[in-house]
């Protein structure tokens, strides 16, 4: 049998540093690993403090409502925490909020009231329906049933529906609204579509807007809200207004 009496223990280190920032030194003998701790890393971090607009003159400023209705507002999102992140940039999503939720609330709330004109006013726009613009003949159709010999559309919807009008017996004069004839909305200005003479019993004065499909008016969009509100000015004129897809729903 080998006699190991007398011999020196092999010893193998090697320096680790662990996660907490201490440097320790591993030693490999016969009778296992040892540690010994060789060096302590330390780190100082200092926090500044980070400078927060007022947020309630920043919303104020933006959307015009009072700062109670802010407070209420900011308290029952449950998301005020998320201001330290990033205080402009969370300051300007909110102001986009609630500018979008105020449009809506306008659109919905709307309400026109009836101004007459006078005679000079309407002298004005017999003469700009009477110079009305240069059309593109490769985006138009030859009517019979209109003031001008053609009719512009823009669509393969309103082409469509263009066509059937000029063909019904009961549409006594149909026209394309020219871009000028806008409407003021809190959205922006909205031009409606068509203007219809319609006689059965009686004449009736109808506005149309021509869409793909029935449910436009529920969709929530920019568009969709310029026709609610013209829909709510010619409520007030006493004009029938409708959005259609064909003209079979005139």
């Amino acid at each position: 049998m080998p006699n190991f009496c007398g011999r020196r223990t092999q010893r193998q280190t090697v320096n680790t540093h662990s996660h907490t920032g201490i440097s320790r030194q591993l030693g490999v003998q016969k009778s296992g690993i040892q540690t010994t701790a060789v060096s302590v890393a330390e780190e100082r971090l200092e926090y500044d403090n980070v400078p927060v607009p007022d947020v309630l003159a920043y919303l104020q400023n933006e959307t015009e409502l009072t700062r109670s209705t802010l407070v209420r507002i900011l308290k029952e999102s449950g998301r005020l925490g998320e201001l330290f992140n990033n205080p402009q940039r969370f300051l300007d999503a909110v102001a986009s909020i609630l500018k979008h939720e105020l449009h809506r609330l306008l659109v919905d709330g709307i309400k026109y009231e009836r101004i007459p004109g006078t005679d000079a006013e309407a002298e004005w726009e017999m003469l700009l329906f009477q110079n009305e613009e240069l059309i593109n003949y490769l985006t138009a159709l030859q009517v019979n049933k209109s003031i001008y010999e053609y009719v512009v559309y823009d669509s393969e919807v309103e082409y469509q529906f263009a066509r059937l009008l000029d063909q019904r017996e009961d549409i006594k004069l149909f026209v394309k609204l020219p871009g000028w004839f806008k409407i003021d909305t809190p959205v922006g200005k909205y031009n409606p579509d068509w203007a219809i003479v319609k006689q059965s019993d009686q004449t009736v004065y109808l506005v149309r807007e021509t869409k793909g499909t029935r449910d436009f008016l529920k969709l929530r969009t920019s568009e969709a809200d310029k026709v609610r509100c013209g829909q709510k000015h010619f409520e007030a004129l006493g004009v029938p207004f409708k959005v259609v897809v064909t003209a079979d729903e005139v």
